[in-house]
């Protein structure tokens, strides 16, 4: 909860890691008027997020996820 993306980003790493990709749902606070996101490198193990203004400058920006899926490796 309310885990901070600098401006270069940020990685979450499943513990344990899915089976499979799962679904991820974000919330983010405090955007702004043209503020989007984008979700790279989605793996059953993780995923990296990476938010932007409406120029597509890189900005830090609080949001949540939640992962859902079945399965995980151990």
């Amino acid at each position: 909860n309310d885990i901070l993306c600098t401006v270069s980003g940020y990685s979450v790493v499943y513990d344990p890691p899915f089976y499979n990709t799962p679904s991820v749902g974000i919330s983010v606070q405090g955007l702004t008027t043209g503020d989007y996101y984008d979700i790279t490198s989605k793996t059953s193990t993780g995923f990296t997020i990476q938010f932007f203004n409406s120029a597509n400058s890189p900005v830090a920006r609080t949001f949540d996820w939640v992962a859902k899926g079945y399965g995980y490796l151990t």
